[in-house]
């Protein structure tokens, strides 16, 4: 999105006072008019995409941050907001734009059909404590208008971005190398991933304000390589959220991401002491759940995650079940994670009270793992979906409510049993803070994520 086009919709739906929407709309279209009209294609383009997307805009979550917020005075109907959608329409019916057209009903289509929105309704109501998250490191303004409200990243995550945006991300590779000659390639890796987590917090901002800092926030990955190094890890976080907070003009709305390594724990006291809200990735178990939490408690940072990757859990599991000879080891692997989620909501936040941090289900391998995070209980849960699993999960309709309670069938958990992944993730005192480093799934994650950061570092030295 260019910095003008975000502007435009971020004084639209997030400053705009809603007793004055309709004319503050009827000059932006006033606007796009003038500028359609200067008779340059690019121009003509420029508009009919502005046109189209705040057309879409008003269609979907985004107006409940501000325009429709509990709380505001004489906020929006959804009359309103479809009447000014449709004047946003008829500029591109004026204009002949039929791709866009075409474009904007196809979007219009998925959204009224999406789950996902359909969910963020359901929590906004409080029938259910879950919220989701776009994970990927872009495409994040579809996502916030099914109601996202935070994204993930990682190093193969930034990886792909620069990748696949090479007309975005070439620039800026010239940039650093010129403005940081010399510097190591970690340090080049770090600053890189920084910038794109960036373009991310300015999308999310409004969220972030529009909230009071309880929702927006972006994740940032330290250094895979510095996992086993409690004062590198921390040592980086305080410096990346001083170059953040400049680029901001304020708090960042970003959340550090650390191994759950036993390492990280004292990282995690030492910056969540200081207000830094940490991710706790590499999860996979219910005793890094429990000792994570506990550090994160002793702190004072607003919003914290604790992470759980279900399919990189599942997948081994699968595996080790499958070289046991377990008949129909692939399903019973699909309740792996799902079982670690609801024994950790019960022991962290039910029994254990603790409320500075929260469950983020990650590594979405299908629906079933959206389904077993829906919770309806005393602390929220998060869910951060690629964008294939974000189209999976809403491509037909499906059941929202909560199954964080539920036992799995004693035949499921009589087949996970032969799996001794599952049984010291699931169990607590199991794995044990000095099994972290050495759990199979931890060892082999942090292995990819390493492999992407130094593909990422090479490509930054060139």
């Amino acid at each position: 999105m260019h910095n003008d086009d975000r502007d435009l919709r971020e004084h639209l739906l997030f400053s705009t006072a809603p007793a004055r929407f309709a004319e503050a709309s009827e000059g932006v279209r006033r606007q796009l008019v003038a500028d359609h009209g200067r008779g340059a294609a690019e121009g003509r383009a420029a508009a009919a995409v502005t046109a189209a997307e705040l057309c879409l805009d008003l269609q979907s979550y985004l107006p409940r941050w501000h325009l429709q917020a509990p709380g505001t005075t004489a906020p929006l109907a959804d009359e309103a907001l479809r009447a000014e959608a449709e004047a946003f329409r008829r500029l591109l019916t004026d204009w002949r734009a039929e791709g866009v057209l075409r474009r904007v009903a196809e979007e219009e289509v998925l959204l009224r059909r999406s789950n996902f929105l359909r969910m963020s309704r359901l929590a906004d109501a409080g029938a259910i404590t879950t919220r989701w998250g776009h994970d990927y490191a872009y495409g994040i303004r579809e996502a916030m208008r099914r109601g996202a409200l935070l994204v993930t990243t990682n190093p193969p995550l930034v990886n792909l971005a620069r990748k696949e945006q090479p007309a975005l991300w070439d620039p800026v590779r010239e940039e650093l190398r010129q403005a940081h000659r010399g510097a190591r390639r970690d340090r080049l890796a770090a600053l890189f991933s920084a910038r794109v987590v960036l373009a991310n917090c300015r999308l999310l901002r409004p969220v972030y304000q529009a909230s009071a800092g309880r929702y927006g926030y972006v994740n940032l990955q330290v250094c895979p390589h510095a996992a086993q190094d409690a004062l590198r890890m921390a040592e980086d976080i305080e410096w990346l959220y001083e170059v953040l907070r400049e680029e901001l003009g304020g708090t960042p709305n970003v959340v550090f991401k650390v191994p759950g390594t036993r390492a990280a724990l004292d990282t995690v006291r030492r910056v969540t002491a200081k207000g830094i809200g940490v991710t706790i990735t590499l999860g996979f178990s219910v005793d890094q759940h429990l000792a994570f939490a506990e550090a994160i408690e002793t702190g004072c940072a607003p919003v914290s995650f604790l992470v759980m990757m279900n399919g990189r859990l599942d997948d081994p599991v699968r595996e080790e079940l499958q070289a046991a000879g377990v008949a129909g080891a692939a399903d019973l692997a699909t309740w792996a994670a799902t079982a670690v989620v609801r024994r950790s909501y019960d022991l962290v936040f039910r029994q254990g009270g603790y409320r500075r941090s929260a469950l983020l289900v990650a590594s979405l391998r299908g629906p079933w793992n959206v389904a077993s995070a829906i919770a309806a209980g005393p602390a929220p849960v998060f869910i951060t979906s690629f964008p294939d699993k974000t189209a999976e999960y809403d491509a037909e309709p499906r059941e929202i409510h909560s199954e964080i309670d539920q036992s799995l069938p004693p035949a499921v958990l009589a087949g996970l049993a032969r799996s001794r992944l599952f049984g010291q993730a699931v169990e607590p005192g199991a794995l044990g803070v000095d099994g972290f480093d050495s759990y199979y799934p931890v060892q082999v994650t942090l292995k990819a994520f390493a492999a992407a950061w130094d593909e990422l570092a090479a490509w930054l030295a060139g």
